[in-house]
């Protein structure tokens, strides 16, 4: 039984129970009409039940909130380990300046990795990346202006990227947004400009 079909299921049976509660100390309220102090007690009883019934239910809600959480940092912490295996490999394959057949293998099982996690816009940009990668490594060489170029693709990957790991948690204006963009392009230029 899901979490969310067992808290409406005691959700309809705390309501229930009440109502007879109600009903049963109400009569019971009324029929001692002669001793006032069984009356406070009642009162006190009813009181307590219902605190019980509503106290359950808040916890119950608040269990399922809290594994809900728990579960939305698990699926972030996944996202950013695989972002950041992504970019390692990446480093790896940039600094050595050749693709082997391995590098292939490890790309395609990192694609995969994507395809689990990745937001559409992360995925759609990594398929220009993958399409430009093809392109740059035929020789299994990547040099200056192939670095270049895919860098230039990983700039966008990482605007991405910067979004699907803060999805939810912040919500930046379009004008935002775009300022963010640019001043990545503007760093990844000036890297450029540094040649060694």
């Amino acid at each position: 039984m899901s979490l969310r079909a067992k808290n409406f299921l005691i959700t309809i049976l705390g309501i229930v129970l009440g109502i007879i509660t109600y009903f049963l100390f109400r009569e019971m309220y009324y029929s001692n009409n002669n001793f006032p102090y069984s009356q406070e007690i009642l009162a006190a009883l009813i009181g307590t039940v219902m605190t019980i019934l509503i106290t359950a239910l808040l916890l119950n809600r608040q269990t399922e909130v809290e594994m809900l959480k728990e579960e939305n940092l698990k699926i972030l912490e996944l996202k950013a380990n695989i972002y950041d295996e992504l970019f390692k490999y990446l480093e790896d394959v940039f600094l050595k300046q050749e693709v082997t057949r391995k590098d292939i293998i490890k790309l395609k099982l990192i694609n995969q990795k994507l395809s689990m996690i990745a937001s559409i816009d992360v995925l759609k940009i990594f398929e220009r990346f993958i399409e430009e990668f093809n392109l740059v490594s035929k020789d299994k060489k990547i040099l200056g202006e192939d670095i270049d170029e895919l860098l230039e693709i990983l700039s966008n990957l990482s605007n991405a990227i910067r979004y699907d790991l803060l999805e939810g948690k912040h919500v930046e204006k379009s004008s935002e947004k775009l300022e963010i963009y640019k001043q990545i392009l503007k760093n990844t230029e000036k890297l450029e400009e540094n040649e060694v």
